[in-house]
């Protein structure tokens, strides 16, 4: 055995032992009640994020002080004990996080309704002693209620030749004929299928209802050459992975033909053409009243306990901003969404107002369709190459599980992922140098994110306001795409826009890249209103430096809002599970 290697396990037995003591200090502190002792094992500038685990939100506390006293109370009153290395994971070793060289070790705990998982980022201090900067508790399984898989896997129907097979029961759970939905899941995209797949797991008879005619139309739909831009190895679903021969970053109709798959592998219950018209909850009862206008257009009203509203990863209506004189112009006038670039295009002019991820996709498609393109833009927009782009999933090459994955990426909390965001903006710039000065120089407005954080910031904080350039951004810089400021557009009229100097800029056709409305407007529209008015603002960190309503209470009881990217809505979507059965379950 050569040194390299025996120092390399020397390092990563005296890693393990640092974590064993610490968690057996802690272990003890929390045991005794001992608030000081628990204050002497984390940093003053330290933090817990806890989900689900000692109360039933997201939830974020900093300072040793606060975090002692509720680490003891709440967990003295949910029965939360036995820290452990969790031996399914990665051992203790030492890595940077938010800028921080931390040993992270993920540990296992009990608690009186089931199990968790957590992480502890043990710092060591001036004086050689290690405390945990960062923890994090999460909820994973509860007692009586496992996700269905490995083990705990279901046996399937026996088929006798007089008997129905394993489809014929399928199509008849799919009915709802004789009982009623538990859970409504109104959308099946990504977001609703995941949280229907969760859900079904875990024994809950639950309905998902799509308005287009097919799973996937929701991207089968959208421009020629669209491609899903984050790479495969991070967008599994719940579950199951892709096929190992597919490519790094999916087409859409690719993606669309893999959701349609999975809703059938998962035995999901989707009604398709199935338009969601509204609900009222009854709080007596404890049910929604869920109006749907069915395919032939009749009507039929479900009673669930609760509907999860998964409209969008983040945003879902079209956004039609009024704009000067629009209603005037001859030509057509169409949102991004709806744009289907054909070779009928060439020769045509095009302004496409937005710079956003769809305004840069469309723009791009249509001039290599032979159309003559302007890029209205609006406002700064972070742009980054589509391969630094994706090094903010490093997590994910680090050699983990995706079950790993999921524990170890929600284990910061406001601060350490901005902190983290901040210094990956700052090296993808600089690898992005030339980029970004050749879009400078042509007038595009470039922007460092929100809170210097970058795309990924910008992402959380609004949905948008980014474009990873997969090679809109050349096209912009040597003029193939022409660029004017919004700004210099005094209105639009019959033949195009006119600007501030008298002349015209003449067009065929005007794309609205102008983005969504968030869940917001869909809970007004579908729900009134008084639950509006409950659900507040969608998405975004709130004060405490959580997203906004996503995943956790809203407000309104029975009513659950699935969003977020794939990422997202694989990782949340069994925390939101375990709300939903906690409550059916009478858990709580």
């Amino acid at each position: 055995m050569n040194k390299t290697v025996q120092n390399t396990i020397a390092d990563c037995a005296q890693e393990r032992r640092i974590a064993e003591d610490w968690l057996e200090c802690f272990t003890s502190a929390l045991e005794a009640k001992d608030q000081a002792g628990v204050e002497a094992l984390l940093t003053e500038d330290g933090y817990w994020r806890d989900l689900l685990a000692h109360q039933w939100d997201f939830r974020s506390l900093s300072g040793r002080k606060t975090i002692a006293a509720a680490l003891i109370s709440e967990g003295a009153e949910r029965g939360v004990h036995g820290f452990a290395i969790d031996p399914r994971y990665s051992a203790p070793r030492h890595l940077t996080r938010s800028g921080r060289r931390v040993i992270e070790v993920i540990v296992a705990f009990r608690a009186r309704i089931g199990a968790g998982s957590g992480v502890v980022r043990l710092e060591q201090g001036g004086d050689g002693v290690y405390r945990a900067w960062g923890l994090m508790t999460s909820l994973q399984t509860l007692d009586g209620y496992p996700e269905a898989v490995g083990e705990h896997r279901p046996e399937r129907v026996a088929v006798h030749a007089e008997g129905d097979n394993w489809l014929d029961r399928l199509e008849q759970d799919s009915r709802f004929d004789t009982e009623e939905p538990e859970a409504l899941v109104v959308g099946a995209g990504h977001s609703g299928l995941m949280i229907a797949a969760r859900l079904k797991a875990m024994g809950v008879r639950t309905l998902v209802i799509e308005s287009l005619p097919r799973v996937g139309d929701v991207w089968r739909n959208r421009y020629h050459t669209l491609q899903l831009h984050n790479e495969i190895y991070t967008i599994d679903f719940p579950y199951v992975s892709y096929p190992r021969t597919w490519p790094a970053y999916l087409p859409k109709d690719m993606y669309a033909a893999w959701m349609e798959f999975y809703a059938l592998a998962m035995e999901l219950a989707v009604w398709t053409s199935v338009r969601f018209e509204g609900a009222e909850y009854d709080e007596e009862a404890g049910t929604w009243s869920a109006r749907l206008c069915m395919p032939d257009g009749s009507q039929r009203t479900v009673r669930p306990r609760h509907v999860v509203l998964a409209t969008g990863g983040v945003s879902g209506r079209k956004n039609y901003p009024r704009l000067p004189g629009l209603d005037s112009f001859a030509g057509t006038t169409v949102h991004s969404a709806d744009v289907r670039p054909t070779d009928d295009y060439r020769g045509k002019r095009a302004i496409v107002i937005g710079t956003s991820t769809s305004g840069h996709d469309v723009a791009l498609e249509l001039t290599q369709r032979g159309c003559e393109v302007t890029l209205v833009q609006r406002s700064p927009t972070t742009v980054v190459n589509i391969d630094p782009a994706n090094l903010i999933y490093a997590l994910y090459k680090e050699g983990r599980s995706i079950d790993e994955v999921d524990v170890v990426s929600i284990a910061n909390n406001f601060d350490a992922t901005l902190a983290s965001y901040r210094d990956f903006s700052r090296m993808v710039t600089e690898m992005d140098k030339d980029l970004l000065e050749g879009l400078e120089k042509v007038g595009f407005r470039t922007d460092p994110g929100y809170l210097g954080g970058g795309y990924f910031a910008n992402y959380l904080h609004r949905g948008g306001g980014y474009y990873l350039n997969v090679g809109a951004s050349e096209y912009i810089i040597d003029g193939r795409i022409k660029l004017i400021q919004n700004d210099k557009i005094t209105g639009y009229e019959k033949g195009g826009a006119r600007l501030d100097d008298g002349s015209l800029l003449s067009a065929d056709v005007i794309v609205l890249a102008t983005g969504y409305l968030n869940q917001e407007a869909d809970v007004r529209s579908y729900f009134g209103d008084d639950v509006a008015d409950k659900v507040g603002k969608v998405w975004g960190w709130d004060e405490g430096g959580e997203l906004r309503r996503a995943w956790r209470p809203t407000g309104q009881k029975g009513l659950w809002l699935q969003l977020g990217g794939v990422p997202q809505s694989r990782t949340y979507s069994k925390l939101l599970a375990l709300q939903i059965v906690a409550e059916l379950r009478d858990l709580k």
